[in-house]
């Protein structure tokens, strides 16, 4: 067996951060993005205070706050593909019938639903169970069990008591292409893992994971920079008041320095890349020259390459040379044209 290694889905790292560590040994080779802080991305947690029907297998407040979610996107985010996973049957046939009853109703559901009904990522609800193969920019999903009106709470989760239910929960929490939401009336401090439903765990653990932020992939790693002159360039960027950071990334892959966007505090302006130890490690020119430069860009990273022999020639005229070109992106995103001093 060969296990696929390098990991292309997900356009924020925090996507695939949780099952990277618990189900691929931190193997995977995941790309960062330039994005910090948007709530466009990544994984995030919606608190319900929502009655879980033991009899029904329902939760209505987490379908219906699901809904309008749903709707909302439809509205404002209409080039976006969307997917809507229940743990169960029950609770995915209720979200269905209130989506239909707001189509009737919502202009804007109703034409969102047309315009992707004819293609290969068109809306859905689905179940836990048959939820694998699929994937879309946005997943929201519901957890449905919690509390019930009376305040009981059984420790019972439906198809993640079962043997594979970690297995489901993987699939399920890789689906997403840019925003994954959970929807859930769940405390997680009150989920009893024990060690014979590993299913369980992975989900109290995803909860912690999606509503604190336990990891902080795509910041700076807190690793030393690979040379004296990515040394060089940080130290030069620092006293020109740029933000910049070391070994940016998650998971086997960095970029040698991320300058902060200057008027983005939450995203990266560009991300430096020096013909250093990772640069050479590579096993071919193509992973090297091509491949990278080609995903992480793919990422809406803005690359740009530093050759130590230029830099030892005159590294004042590299540094000006990135600075200027730091300072075109920075006039292009705010649609100002750039001055001839250019700098911060």
């Amino acid at each position: 067996m060969r296990m696929l290694e390098v990991h292309y889905r997900s356009r924020h790292q925090s996507l695939i951060a949780y099952s990277n560590r618990e189900f691929y040994g931190e193997r995977l080779l995941v790309y960062p993005s330039p994005v910090l802080d948007d709530p466009d991305y990544g994984v995030s947690c919606r608190k319900i205070v929502g009655d879980y029907e033991v009899g029904q297998g329902r939760n209505p407040k987490e379908a219906q706050a699901i809904v309008e979610e749903a709707a909302e996107l439809m509205r404002t985010r209409a080039n976006r593909s969307i997917g809507i996973v229940a743990m169960n049957q029950a609770q995915r046939d209720l979200i269905e019938t209130l989506m239909d009853e707001r189509a009737t109703s919502d202009p804007d559901v109703l034409a969102y639903r047309e315009k992707w009904a004819d293609s290969l990522e068109d809306f859905f609800v689905k179940n836990l169970e048959n939820v694998q193969g699929d994937e879309r920019d946005v997943i929201l999903i519901s957890t449905v069990y919690g509390p019930t009106a009376e305040g009981v709470f059984r420790q019972n989760f439906g198809p993640l008591n079962r043997a594979y239910g970690h297995r489901r929960l993987n699939v399920l929490f890789t689906r997403a292409k840019r925003k994954l939401t959970v929807f859930t009336s769940l405390d997680p401090g009150r989920i009893v893992a024990d060690g014979n439903r590993r299913g369980v765990r992975v989900l109290k653990e995803f909860l912690e994971y999606a509503d604190r932020g336990t990891f902080t992939p795509g910041r700076g790693t807190g690793e030393e920079p690979g040379s004296d002159f990515e040394r060089w360039f940080l130290s030069r960027l620092k006293s020109a008041s740029y933000e910049a950071h070391p070994q940016v990334g998650v998971a086997g892959y960095r970029i040698d320095i991320g300058v902060v966007h200057p008027d983005k505090p939450g995203s990266y302006i560009m991300g430096v890349e020096c013909d250093g130890a990772t640069y050479h490690s590579s096993k071919s020119a193509r992973d090297r020259d091509r491949l990278r430069q080609d995903v992480l860009e793919g990422l809406n990273w803005r690359i740009y390459r530093v050759w130590s022999t230029d830099w030892y020639r005159d590294p004042e005229r590299e540094f000006d040379r990135l600075v200027q070109q730091i300072e075109r992106v920075r006039a292009s995103d705010s649609g100002r044209p750039l001055s001839s001093s250019a700098g911060p």
